[in-house]
This record gives structure tokens, C-alpha cells and sequence, in this order.
């Protein structure tokens, strides 16, 4: 069906998290949601990471002693359900070969008939003390149309995406639990919600279905809910509540993805698929950064406006300083002027590599690129510990998960705005609207040596390159 556009109705089913020993009401929740799917004529019903019985094992010992379902008869009680609605249903589970656990996910079709699975890769924190981490990515056919499976922080790893993009999915379902990392009660954060799932959408042009947990498993683990059906313009189709059990639905367009050309695509794609270089760095790096856009210190940078300007950073103790002029001339001038006040500065990039600028190793990207995760990606992989981006889309999710996939900074600055944002993906300060001024702030450079995303979870070390492909003509 490669080529062809059809239009489908999907949902998104979000349970409450509950502890392995009420594995029997778990279960009723569950066929409530595939029966209220069911009487809204679904296609596709996506159901959460681990949906049955629980996320949190404990041991792969507590886990088989458990009273339960096993792993094979819930995947039976799946395709029963769906034979009987005619809907495809995508599920996490708990995977036991009898050898060991997977956290996977199942594709069943309207027949009832299993169509594939998918094996996490990424485990997050506790996942490895119970789970082994798969080891292949691939998309399935399906009567609707080619459809790939991330399983909740795989999302964060480009890679992955990149790779069901390449097997043509046209759909990605992601079965999540995805943790909340707000400190106060009642409030709720997390980075693929916020931003994301939005931009992930938007750069690989496919629509998303993503179903979460919601409450707290174990007292140890809250999740955020919002489940949601992103179309593949990164818009919102239907989103769920915080706190409460639903199914959301929405009509969403299935066509192949358009190719994304970038530059020295074969260097990328090799790149890409080698391990990360991790260089050696103090625990506290901390500098003054400033950016700006252009029209700060003007477009012709005359001697006296980039003397006063670089006289007030001075003032303010800036280490580095970055902005967007076109000219190599210009460039030239800002650096030599720079030093004499004992700034670091950086106009439009010339080097495609990383370089190093003062105390920072740097990386550079220009305009459209931000869109594809690749320039980025082999930057960061170099060591870049700050991105600067020039004359890119004004796209904050986007530039958002540039950051909080690679866990750099990522400073952004082109002729109207400049902005700064933290290897957590968080936005630091930005020029406000209609006020070209410069924009300052502390930074901590060690912050991007450390690719921690959880307690034992490192985003680097979690890559697995030996499964990604990037053949063809396809989006990275």
C-alpha cells in the first residue's frame, strides 16, 4: 500500500498504573478501554508500555511467581479482542521467552493474527534490572498501511525513528509510561510530552499515537498520562487528561514520508552508526554566554557599535559570545575585536566539524538542517558541547529536542531573535518579541559532558549502532 494516502481513525487507550498484584483489575481496565475503542469503530487502538500487568517487576523472579496472566496468554486475550472488533490493537507487555524478559510491544491485526513485535532497546533506569534489551528495528505491514513501533524512551534516540522511517513506516505507535519528573504534587513534566513527540512528528512527517499510564506505581514511579495522537505536521489531533482513565481518538492521514535531503548525507549515515566520542572534562565548567541577533550591534558592524557592544558584555563578564553575521569579513573583524576584551566570539559558522572556542568545543548548523536530527547528531557525537544554530526555523520544540536528545546547550540566534536553551531541553532566556537585545546567562559546561537522563540511564551509552539503517532515500 506504499504510496497510496488513506485516512484512518486511531486511539490512543490510557490506564491507571497499578501494581502487579491487581493484575485482575488492570485487566478490566483494559477491556473497558478496547471495548469503548471498539464502539467508536476504531482502526488502530494503541495501548501502553507494559500494559499488563505492571511496569515495575521487580525481578524477573517476582515477576514468573506472580499471579497473572503469562506473557503468551495475554497476548491470546489480545488477539481475541481484536478478532472480535475487527481492530488492530498494538500493546506493550512483558515478553518471557522462558530465558528471559523483553519489554516489547505486539502488533495484532483485524484477523486476530500477530503481526509482529518490537523489543525496547533504550531501557530506562530500573528496565535493566529485570528486561534485556532487543536488538532489531523494523516497521510491519499491516491492512492500514506500514506501521513502526517505539517503545516510551526510545523515542528520545533519533536514531530508532530514523531507522522505522527507512523501513517505511508510515505510522509510529509508541506504547509508554512516560515518568513525571515535576517535584510539587499535582504537577506534571516531562520532556517527550512538552515538546518532543511534537517535533519528532514535524521532522519525520509521520503521525504518532502514544499511550501512557497514569498515577503512581509502587509509590517509586508517577506518570504524566496526557496520551496523544500527534498528526504528522507535529499538531495536536486529541489528547488525554493527567488523571484519568481514557480513550482518545482522531482521524489521521497515512502517506509515505517525504525525503529530507541534507548535506554530506554519506558521512552522516556513517557516522550515525559508530559509537559516540566521550572526551574528558572537569566537573565545573561554568562561563558567561551571550548571544544575539544581528541587529544588536548592526548588519555593517561599524568599529564604534561593535566596540560599545562588546564594551557592555565586558562589563557583564562574558566568556563567549555568538551572532549571526553572513560575511567571512565580519567574522573576522567581531573575533579579532573580541579578544581585545577578552571574549570569545563566533559569527556565521565556516567549519562543518567541531572546533574549539575558548574553553567550549563547538558545533555549528545552518538554517534548514536544524530540522533533520543528523547535523546535530554527528556534532554531538564529535564531542560538541554547545550547538550554535544560525539563520534556522524560530522552531523551540524543534531546537528543544536538538538539546535534550544530545544533552548539549543549544543556542540559537539569526536576524530577529536569540535564545538559550539547557541539555534538559529547557529554554534559559530568549529575546522578547520586537526587542532585539543580547541574552545572557551562566552555563555550566560539565552539564553537557554528562548524558544522564535517569539514574543509570545514559543516552549515549544506551546506543545501539549496529541496528540502525539509513539506506535509500529517507529522513535523516
Amino acid at each position: 500500500m506504499a504510496g497510496i494516502h488513506r485516512t484512518i481513525k486511531v486511539a490512543a487507550g490510557q490506564i491507571q498504573a497499578r501494581l502487579m498484584n491487581e493484575a485482575s483489575a488492570t485487566l478490566a481496565d483494559l477491556e473497558q478501554v478496547v471495548q469503548q475503542a471498539a464502539a467508536q469503530q476504531v482502526d488502530l487502538l494503541v495501548l501502553p508500555e507494559c500494559a499488563y500487568p505492571a511496569y515495575l517487576l521487580g525481578s524477573v523472579q517476582s515477576y514468573r511467581a506472580g499471579d497473572h496472566l503469562s506473557s503468551a496468554a495475554f497476548v491470546e486475550w489480545l488477539c481475541e479482542r481484536a478478532k472480535c472488533h475487527r481492530m488492530h490493537i498494538i500493546s506493550g507487555i512483558v515478553e518471557d521467552n522462558q530465558r528471559v524478559l523483553h519489554n516489547s510491544a505486539v502488533l495484532i491485526d483485524d484477523t486476530g493474527r500477530e503481526i509482529g513485535r518490537s523489543r525496547k532497546q533504550f531501557l530506562w533506569n530500573v528496565d535493566r534490572d529485570w528486561f534485556v534489551p532487543g536488538d532489531t528495528i523494523q516497521a510491519f505491514d499491516t491492512r492500514l498501511g506500514r506501521i513502526g513501533m517505539a517503545i516510551c524512551a526510545e523515542t528520545r534516540i533519533p536514531e530508532i525513528l530514523a531507522t522505522l522511517i527507512a523501513d517505511g513506516a508510515e505510522l509510529i505507535a509508541v506504547p509508554t509510561c512516560w515518568v513525571n519528573h515535576a517535584r510539587q504534587p499535582g504537577q506534571y513534566a516531562n520532556p517527550q510530552v512538552e515538546f518532543m513527540m511534537e517535533a519528532r512528528a514535524r521532522e519525520f512527517a509521520v503521525p504518532f499515537v502514544c499511550a501512557d499510564k497514569w498515577g503512581l506505581e509502587l509509590g517509586a514511579a508517577g506518570y504524566v498520562g496526557q496520551s496523544r495522537i500527534i498528526r504528522a505536521d507535529g499538531s495536536l489531533a486529541a489528547n488525554a487528561p493527567t488523571n484519568a482513565d481514557a480513550v482518545v481518538t482522531a482521524e489521521i492521514d497515512l502517506s509515505p514520508p517525504p525525503s529530507l535531503s541534507v548535506s554530506d548525507v554519506h558521512q552522516s549515515r556513517l557516522r550515525l552508526t559508530q559509537p559516540a566520542t566521550r572526551p574528558a572534562t572537569a566537573s565545573n565548567r561554568k562561563i558567561r554566554l551571550a548571544a544575539a541577533p544581528t541587529g544588536v550591534i548592526g548588519n555593517d558592524l561599524t568599529k564604534e557599535a561593535a566596540t560599545s557592544f562588546l564594551e557592555s558584555l565586558r562589563h557583564q563578564n562574558v566568556d563567549l559570545f555568538v551572532t549571526n553575521l553572513v560575511q567571512p569579513s565580519q567574522v573576522q573583524q567581531l573575533t579579532t575585536m573580541a579578544k581585545q576584551f577578552g571574549i570569545h566570539a563566533v559569527g556565521f559558522p565556516t567549519c562543518p566539524n567541531v572546533f574549539e572556542v575558548g574553553p567550549a568545543r563547538v558545533g555549528c548548523v545552518v538554517g534548514e538542517s536544524v530540522r533533520s536530527f543528523a547535523a546535530s547528531r554527528v556534532l554531538a557525537l564529535d564531542g560538541a558541547e554547545l550547538l550554535f544554530y544560525f539563520d534556522g526555523p524560530d522552531d523551540l520544540p524543534i531546537l528543544q529536542t536538538r538539546a535534550a536528545e544530545n544533552r548539549v546547550f543549544v543556542i540559537g540566534v539569526n536576524q530577529r531573535s536569540a535564545l538559550i536553551i539547557e541539555p534538559d531541553g529547557k529554554l534559559v532566556t530568549q529575546t522578547k518579541q520586537d526587542q532585539p537585545t543580547a541574552v545572557i546567562a551562566e552555563i555550566d559546561l560539565a552539564q553537557s559532558a554528562n548524558k544522564r537522563v535517569a539514574p543509570r540511564t545514559d543516552i549515549f551509552d544506551e546506543r545501539r549502532p549496529a541496528s540502525y539503517r539509513f539506506g535509500g532515500d529517507n529522513r535523516i
